[in-house]
């Protein structure tokens, strides 16, 4: 504690597992859904065309 400071109240345990664990995983499940929508997207059009990488001619 540094000099001249004075500790806040604490958190109540619905507002510790609020922030430390379900924003995380609401943002985890987000992003993940926007990064699934956006490589379906990608993935139709790689079907049609064999890609270089994962095709050897």
């Amino acid at each position: 504690m540094e000099d001249g400071t004075l500790a806040g109240q604490g958190l109540t345990v619905m507002q510790t597992l609020t922030y430390f664990v379900g924003a995380p995983i609401l943002l985890f499940v987000v992003i993940s859904f926007f990064a699934y929508i956006t490589a379906k997207e990608t993935r139709k059009g790689s079907k049609k065309k064999a890609s270089s990488l994962t095709h050897i001619d």
